[in-house]
């Protein structure tokens, strides 16, 4: 066996793992309304909260994983978002439970930056941008998990028991710290000289991955944050959104990994730009504002185009950890993956502020006006991205 298949198997399931606790919540919102008495703000604020930690615990776990190692930091991030799943599925309590899921986020923030590094520094460099691919397939993995948890238990959001054994199915990643212990090996050796990043050096970089990385969250968790409530909003039964959100991110996990492999084809840069359009186009049929696309069939077929046409979206990370070099990487990617993030966390909440004054029947309008902005400003952060790595003999094949 190859030695990085398990550095890549075990980052690609922690990452699952990651997402699923990150977005298990959003099927709770309508029990949690109406057992704890949370207003939408509330609850698009606990999903968000993730996301913030997200950001401190990328910058904070990146300097550490750029100094003493990617291994340690990946089965630090993966127990400890576990384990603050199992204390947020016990917490009943609105700030505890906004503690705690702020916690969850930082080690989530600690994961994702040393896992995805962890994995592609130990590939050969011709397979970087399908190796990525195939560990961010861990992003839709995780989400699709979620469906089909809900399509299985989710009838069982009629009480506290059945919510807490909902939410405790986000502790299972736990079983995946020995195996990351034990099995796993890395080519990283860290430095004795004191971790210092030259910001200066990689601005253009770091500022270009942020704004692309913004752009992406918010447009995907404008839809998907919010899609199992808005769905059931427009008629979708228990079994319709389960299926549905189980089927959209199997469908996006095999996308990533079809995107990595047509990036050596048709160049990375055309198949983002391409993405791009389609995205615009998935956005206006899954969140129609015109009355003849709203059905439950035009629905769906634009959730599953949506979610087949981000598979674009790793290699925008692919391109950015290639752009720099392996001393500053988990930093420069963690960082500006997760500030995308804390982006996508407050149109979140911003979605729950706005239903609860404008209601659930305007929330097309500002999704594919959302929608529209944010993915413009990936194209332009993708257009003028520095190509200097761009060159014919390039082992990478960025083009």
């Amino acid at each position: 066996m190859k030695s990085y298949i398990h550095a890549v198997t075990s980052s690609t399931l922690a990452w699952a793992g990651n997402i699923y606790d990150l977005v298990l919540i959003t099927y709770t919102y309508e029990f949690l309304h109406q057992y704890l008495h949370l207003s939408y703000p509330e609850l698009t604020l606990l999903f968000s909260l993730g996301l913030v930690g997200r950001v401190a615990g990328a910058s904070i776990f990146g300097k550490l994983a750029d100094k003493k190692g990617r291994k340690i930091i990946s089965i630090v991030g993966t127990g400890g978002y576990s384990i603050f799943q199992i204390a947020f599925a016990f917490s009943t309590i609105f700030p505890i439970m906004a503690l705690f899921r702020t916690i969850e986020g930082a080690f989530m923030g600690a994961q994702w930056t040393s896992g995805t590094v962890l994995a592609i520094e130990q590939v050969p460099p011709r397979k970087i941008q399908l190796i990525n691919s195939i560990v961010q397939a861990g992003y839709a993995l995780g989400y699709a998990l979620t469906g089909i948890t809900y399509l299985f238990i989710g009838s069982s959001l009629d009480s506290l028991t059945g919510y807490r054994i909902f939410m405790l199915t986000g502790g299972i990643p736990l079983a995946i710290v020995p195996y990351i212990a034990f099995k796993v090996s890395e080519k990283f050796h860290p430095v004795s000289t004191t971790f210092k990043i030259n910001v200066k050096d990689y601005m253009d970089y770091f500022i270009k991955a942020s704004f692309a990385m913004s752009g992406m969250f918010i447009a995907y968790l404008s839809i998907f944050s919010i899609y199992p409530d808005f769905a059931k909003f427009s008629g979708f039964s228990t079994y319709n959104v389960g299926f549905l959100m189980a089927l959209a991110n199997g469908i996006q996990a095999a996308a990533y990994v079809i995107f990595g492999k047509l990036s050596y084809i048709f160049g990375t840069f055309k198949l983002i730009y391409i993405g791009i359009i389609t995205l615009l186009i998935a956005a206006f049929l899954s969140m129609p504002v015109l009355s003849i696309f709203k059905s439950i069939s035009i629905m769906s077929s634009g959730v599953i185009l949506y979610a087949f046409a981000v598979g674009f979206w790793p290699l925008i990370s692919g391109i950015v950890a290639s752009s720099v070099p392996s001393e500053v990487r988990a930093f420069i990617t963690g960082t500006s993956y997760n500030i995308g993030a804390v982006a996508g966390g407050v149109i979140s909440a911003l979605l729950g502020v706005f239903i609860a004054y404008f209601g659930m029947t305007s929330l097309p309008y500002f999704i594919n006006v959302i929608n529209l902005a944010s993915l413009s400003v990936v194209f332009v952060s993708m257009y003028t991205w520095p190509k200097k790595i761009e060159t014919k003999n390039h082992e990478i094949a960025i083009k």
